[in-house]
C-alpha cells in the first residue's frame, strides 16, 4: 500500500499540471476571442490609393448584404456613382447653410428611421436624396470605415469617413468640442477622387489608426470642398449619435454624439482644396 501511494503521488500531481496548462490556454483563448469580437478589425489603409474594383464581389450588388428593405434602399443610395451626376447647379453650403438646408425634415423625423416615416415625409426624403450639395468646412479627421453591409461585409474595400467641422481644431474631436458633419468615400467614388490627386493626410489633421487611437496627419486642417449626394442615415438619427457638442469618448475610442445631423454627403464624387496646394 505504502508503495503504491508513493507511485500514484506523483501521477496525480502531473494530472493537476495539465489540467491547469489547458484550463489556462483555453482562458487566453476566450479572452482572445471576445477581444476580437469587441473589436472588429478595420483595413490598415493610410490614404487613397487606386484600387481594382474588378476583384470585388459586391461590384454588381449595389444593395450589399442587406437583409431588409430599409437597409437595401439605404445601400443602393451609398452605392451611387459619380457618373449618375446631373448637371445644373449645385448648391455650395457651409456648415450653417447644410444644417439649415436639412433642418426642416430633421425637426420632424428626430428620433425616427426610414420604415417610421409617414407617405409626405417619404416624399420630402425622396426629393431630399436625389440632390447633390456641396459643403465648405475643415476636415479635422479621417478614416477608414469598418466592414459594413454596403460593401458586403469587406474589409480591403471600404468607405472613408471625413468628419467636417465648422472651424479647424488643433486637436482630436474630444468632449466639449461641437459635433462634425459626416461626409463619406464609397469604393464606387474613390479611384477618381485618387485620380485627381487628393490624399485625405494632406487635407485632415488627424487620422485614426485601425487600433482607433487618433494621430496627427500631415499638418493643420484644411478648408476643403466636398460635392456628393444627400444621403439620410437613419441608423445614426437617435440620441446617442445625433447632438451638437461631444459629450462622451466611448471605449472604442468613437466620440457620442457623433455627429450634428443624420444626414450626410454619402458618396462624396469631389473634393477640392480651398487654402491653395500644400
Amino acid at each position: 500500500m505504502q508503495v503504491q501511494a508513493r507511485t500514484s503521488a506523483p501521477a496525480s500531481a502531473k494530472n493537476s499540471d495539465m489540467c491547469i496548462r489547458i484550463l489556462a490556454t483555453l482562458s487566453i483563448g476566450l479572452a482572445l476571442a471576445m477581444l476580437a469580437q469587441a473589436q472588429p478589425r478595420i483595413s490598415e489603409d493610410r490614404d487613397l490609393l487606386e484600387i481594382d474594383l474588378s476583384a470585388w464581389d459586391c461590384l454588381d450588388r449595389l444593395e450589399g448584404t442587406a437583409k431588409t428593405p430599409d437597409g437595401v434602399e439605404r445601400n443602393r443610395l451609398k452605392n451611387r456613382s459619380a457618373a449618375e451626376l446631373s448637371g445644373g447647379p449645385i448648391p455650395d453650403l457651409d456648415t450653417a447653410g447644410f444644417l439649415k438646408h436639412v433642418g426642416e425634415f430633421d425637426a420632424v423625423t428626430r428620433g425616427k428611421r426610414r420604415k417610421d416615416l409617414t407617405e409626405p415625409q417619404r416624399e420630402q426624403l425622396a426629393e431630399l436624396e436625389k440632390q447633390t450639395v456641396s459643403l465648405t468646412a475643415y476636415l479635422v479627421l479621417v478614416y477608414a470605415g469598418p466592414p459594413e453591409s454596403t460593401n458586403c461585409g469587406s474589409m480591403d474595400f471600404h468607405d472613408w469617413h471625413l468628419e467636417m467641422f465648422e472651424k479647424p481644431l488643433d486637436h482630436s474631436p474630444t468632449i466639449g468640442d461641437p459635433t462634425p458633419i459626416i461626409a463619406e468615400i464609397a469604393p464606387r467614388t474613390q479611384n477618381s477622387i485618387f485620380r485627381d490627386g487628393i490624399r485625405l493626410q494632406e487635407l485632415s489633421a488627424f487620422f485614426r489608426r485601425p487600433d482607433l487611437e487618433s494621430e496627427p496627419a500631415a499638418g493643420k486642417a484644411r478648408r476643403v470642398r466636398v460635392t456628393g449626394y444627400l444621403l439620410w442615415d437613419d441608423e445614426h438619427n437617435g440620441k446617442a449619435d445625433i447632438g451638437t457638442t461631444i459629450e462622451a469618448i466611448g471605449k472604442n475610442k468613437y466620440h457620442h454624439p457623433s455627429r450634428s445631423t443624420a444626414w450626410e454627403i454619402h458618396p462624396i464624387v469631389k473634393i477640392e482644396a480651398l487654402d491653395g496646394a500644400p
